[in-house]
């Protein structure tokens, strides 16, 4: 019998199953988690307001907000719930630098944990409701688990910020003014209780500027939309008493603060984040951090799936992705990169995961249904002699390879038992291992034996979680992806540039830049070296006699800021890069005929229309081989880091610092071959997914086309 969540009976069941498991996770959470940081902070902000509410002092709340750069709402809620347990000695002021305090009575910790454990619960249940499968997703993420089990203020901006996005939607479907009025309320409660929530009212104030526009009712917009703010203004003054007795001054404190803390706190600038932090938090999970406190950790999964979800989603629900983006974009400016402020967003990240898992499911149906191909056994025969070289050379130059790799991969062969493991060693492990006849080993790593032993696939997850949660593999990624659009921008724009009438010496252009590809990668990189090292390098020695008068002086101290060394890594790796596309961009171009570019002009088509419609879509059949090409050599990106001794980069430059004998990582001596040899496995794994993923995108935009 096949039962589907549009079962009525089915779908009750299921948002039931999700809600209990949510409500069992975050119980567990709250009687297990450390005490961390900002939890003392709220408790005592808690502790007064109850006070308050004991003693009927109502207009104590005009003058009382512990911390008042955040809005006083949650942690009124934080204070009710306090009036269960005994009056406690109210918590003393520490400085927000101070270790966390473990010595909070623990009737205060268990109150104010169940009330925003309570909230975050409801927050699954809207979504269960939404689509079970993401409310699923929102249950089991660690971090957002994490965070709405503490004494924090993320639990209730996140429950009133959705129910915010919900109200919107049911008016965007219905037009009732009710549902636009219940999210201006909501509004106002996400911002009397956290300001960073306030992006969910972005996102819809750009959903609903692009429903108008679509609509061509703009005009109407601004005026709805005004009123709508008024009203989510009023809410937010209504429910913060303490701006009544001086709103301006005390408003602009509590916003200002905010920029302050975010450049110049001792905290942040000891933690010291990148840029792309926020995307880090994205594939971490806080099961590093606090040991059997989580059952399970699938934020990776999470992430992983919501990528594959985010067209769908689109399509589905714009407000969602414009809600994520939003979010994301945000979280990539703002210069604090705590982790639960990914709770923003988590909703919406959960729905994309949701799309994601049907959206693979419905693939591999399709693949499952598509007729496969009926090959003629007589041409078949005649080609293999042709394919015979083919398959041998891929066999010797690849496959060979790679099995080695992975059969290095499940034992602990490092520098120490070289010789045992060439002499056979590998071979005997590896074979008896997988038939059985040798269990699989423990050795305490960095692997040191001086006889190769059998480890199994042991190794594997260790190595991704390292990976994941050193931020690695995102950095990887983001470098992949940002540099190889840069470089493919700059190709392509050069090539159109080129082939424009007029331009003198074009051939000249061309050679000149063709000439960063000529040059071996290495060498080019000891150039860039010689220019950006610190101290004496030519950027550093032109800043010490020109001083201020020179243009590139902020560059210099590049090395002590995650924004600047991405940026001075940018340079040379475009540098390499760009000569393919244009290249591939130039030929396109040779191939395309004039008599089309002329018949686009007479139509009355503009430039852009010209090279977005006709232009892009005829050079991508020779664009999009070079871009992959230049994808996996930008994952693999390996002399340009090793030059400037930067071996916190790529997955290529680890693997190759755990292989070289004379090198190591982090401490860990070199010669760790087959730690080694499990990232490059990893490595291949991913890029066969990353491409695979690449070339799906483009097909199905190639199809949409042609339809």
């Amino acid at each position: 019998m096949n039962i589907k969540l549009n079962n009525p009976i089915v779908r009750i069941l299921a948002i039931l199953a999700v809600i209990a498991l949510a409500w069992t996770l975050r119980a567990r959470a709250v009687d297990k988690l450390s005490i961390d940081y900002d939890e003392d902070d709220y408790t005592r902000a808690g502790q007064e307001f109850a006070h308050l509410i004991r003693t009927s002092n109502w207009s104590g709340f005009l003058e009382t907000n512990y911390r008042p750069e955040h809005p006083p709402l949650a942690k009124i809620v934080i204070g009710v719930s306090f009036l269960t347990t005994p009056e406690e000695k109210l918590l003393a002021d520490r400085p927000t630098t101070s270790e966390p305090n473990k010595y909070i009575p623990r009737p205060l910790v268990h109150a104010g944990r169940n009330v925003n454990a309570f909230l975050g619960g409801l927050t699954v249940a809207l979504l269960a409701i939404v689509n079970p499968l993401a409310g699923l997703a929102l249950a089991t993420h660690t971090f957002t688990i994490k965070y709405v089990s503490q004494i924090m203020l993320e639990a209730l901006p996140a429950l009133t910020s959705f129910s915010m996005a919900l109200a919107y939607l049911q008016f965007k479907k219905t037009r009732k003014t009710g549902w636009l009025i219940a999210s201006a309320v909501f509004l106002g409660l996400t911002a009397a209780s956290k300001y960073l929530y306030c992006v969910v009212g972005i996102a819809i104030l750009i959903d609903w500027f692009m429903s108008a526009k679509e609509q061509d009712d703009v005009k109407p917009f601004f005026k709805n939309a005004l009123l709508w703010s008024v009203l989510g203004l009023v809410i937010f003054f209504a429910a913060n008493p303490f701006l009544w007795a001086d709103p301006v001054q005390r408003l602009r404190e509590s916003v200002f603060y905010h920029a302050g803390y975010s450049t110049s706190a001792e905290e942040v600038q000891e933690a010291g984040f990148p840029v792309w932090q926020v995307f880090n938090w994205l594939v971490f999970s806080p099961t590093v951090w606090h040991e059997d406190v989580f059952v399970t950790a699938p934020d990776f999964l999470i992430t992983v799936l919501a990528l594959f979800g985010l067209s769908r989603l689109w399509k589905k629900e714009r407000l969602y992705i414009v809600w994520l983006g939003a979010a994301v974009f945000f979280l990539l400016l703002w210069p604090a990169k705590w982790p639960q402020y990914i709770l923003t967003f988590t909703v919406p990240l959960s729905l994309a995961a949701a799309e994601g898992a049907a959206s693979i499911r419905r693939s591999f149906i399709e693949w499952f249904k598509t007729p496969k191909t009926v090959y003629n056994k007589k041409e078949a025969r005649q080609a293999i002699p042709w394919l015979v070289p083919g398959l041998l050379a891929f066999t010797v130059l690849t496959l060979l390879p790679f099995v080695f790799q992975l059969g290095v991969s499940v034992t602990d062969f490092n520098s120490a038992s070289i010789r045992d493991g060439f002499q056979g060693g590998i071979w005997r492990e590896v074979s008896g291992g997988l038939t059985g006849q040798i269990e699989a080993a423990n050795p305490e790593f960095p692997f040191r034996s001086k006889e190769v032993q059998y480890t199994g696939f042991s190794g594997y997850l260790p190595i991704f979680e390292f990976i994941t949660s050193d931020g690695i593999l995102v950095f990887n990624i983001l470098w992949m992806v940002v540099s190889s659009s840069l470089q493919a921008l700059l190709g392509l724009g050069l090539a159109l540039l080129l082939n424009q009438r007029g331009v003198t010496l074009s051939r000249f252009w061309q050679a000149l830049f063709i000439l960063p590809w000529a040059i071996p990668e290495f060498i080019g990189a000891l150039l860039w070296l010689n220019i950006f090292v610190p101290e004496i390098g030519w950027l550093s020695l032109a800043a010490q006699k020109y001083g201020d008068a020179f243009l590139f002086k902020s560059f210099v101290g590049w090395e002590e800021s995650s924004s600047l060394w991405f940026l001075i890594f940018l340079i040379p790796a475009i540098w390499y890069g760009f000569p393919l596309i244009m290249l591939a961009a130039n030929a396109g171009l040779k191939t395309i005929s004039k008599d089309i570019f002329e018949a686009a002009a007479i139509d009355g088509a503009g430039s852009w229309q010209t090279l977005r419609h006709m232009t892009l879509p005829l050079l991508m059949p020779l664009l999009l081989p070079a871009i992959i090409i230049r994808g996996i050599y930008a994952f693999n990106q390996f002399y340009l880091f090793q030059a400037f001794f930067f071996s916190r980069s790529t997955l290529a430059t680890l693997s190759y610092n755990l292989f070289n004998p004379n090198s190591g990582f982090g401490g860990v001596p070199g010669g760790q071959f087959a730690t080694s040899a499990i990232i490059n496995i990893i490595t291949v794994l991913i890029l066969i997914l990353l491409v695979a993923q690449f070339n799906r995108r483009m097909q199905n935009r190639e199809e949409f086309r042609n339809a």
